[in-house]
């Protein structure tokens, strides 16, 4: 298993020394019959892309993604992305994000969201690295400010969004990461929308502390927890668990270029 994508700075210090030792070890708790190969750990505002990236360098298994969110638009200037960039060429970052449009909230203009990750598109497709997107209640623009980035590999994270950014993210060669939203009860829309995802463009995250699968929701969520949803999955889609392991986390080293084995 691979979890593509967790914030292990939010973690208690319990649940992160149960990831790393899940990790390291192959003990991972309450008896998680996979393996847990590797982290994307993700660091989106100021502070946190310097947390990631210590992560990422302190433990061989964890990779990472630096970037901004889109909440933090109207706080990043010039030298915070010419400091990204400089990041960005460290070793163990594999992907820029996550960065993206969020409309549900108004912590910042649509304006500045948009130059914010088309500013990041730009520095991906200079760097020649994935991005990393979030998108919420913005489907239509994010597509479109994809499509004339021109950057070709990426991934939709937490995938939630219509069929309409689905074949568009797929059209440009994007994967879609679906997180534990897609065991709950209410997201029938999504698990439908699951099975039209070809099964070697899929990948599954965490978004750890967040987003706990069932039968772990409500409590704090960690990258150990996304066996849930590969096992939840492979139900679903009717691909044998072991199978959907195997090629999940085969997709994950081949867009984040990594090799953990």
């Amino acid at each position: 298993m691979i979890d593509t994508h967790a914030h292990l700075d939010m973690l208690s210090e319990e649940l992160f020394k149960s990831t790393i030792s899940c990790l390291e070890s192959g003990n991972c708790p309450e008896d998680i019959p996979a393996r847990l190969e590797a982290v994307i750990t993700v660091g989106c505002d100021k502070e946190e892309i310097y947390k990631a990236l210590s992560i990422a360098n302190r433990y061989e298994k964890v990779w990472c993604a630096l970037g901004f969110h889109p909440y933090e638009a109207e706080k990043v200037t010039q030298e915070d992305l010419s400091e990204l960039k400089k990041l960005l060429a460290e070793d163990k970052v594999v992907a820029v994000g996550e960065c993206g449009l969020d409309y549900y909230r108004n912590f910042a203009s649509k304006e500045r969201q948009w130059k914010l990750f088309e500013s990041q598109l730009q520095i991906a497709k200079e760097l020649d690295l994935p991005v990393v997107v979030h998108t919420r209640d913005a489907d239509e623009d994010t597509t479109a400010i994809l499509k004339n980035s021109g950057v070709e590999k990426g991934v939709i994270h937490c995938f939630t969004g219509t069929e309409k950014l689905l074949k568009g993210a797929l059209e440009l060669g994007f994967y879609i990461s679906l997180s534990g939203i897609v065991t709950y009860k209410n997201a029938n829309d999504l698990r439908e929308l699951a099975k039209k995802i070809p099964l070697d463009r899929l990948l599954v995250e965490t978004d750890s502390p967040y987003l706990a699968p069932v039968p772990k929701r409500g409590k704090k969520n960690a990258p150990y927890y996304v066996f849930y949803t590969l096992k939840f999955l492979s139900e679903w889609l009717n691909v044998p668990l072991e199978v959907l392991d195997r090629i999940t986390t085969t997709n994950a080293v081949k867009l984040f270029e990594i090799n953990p084995f």
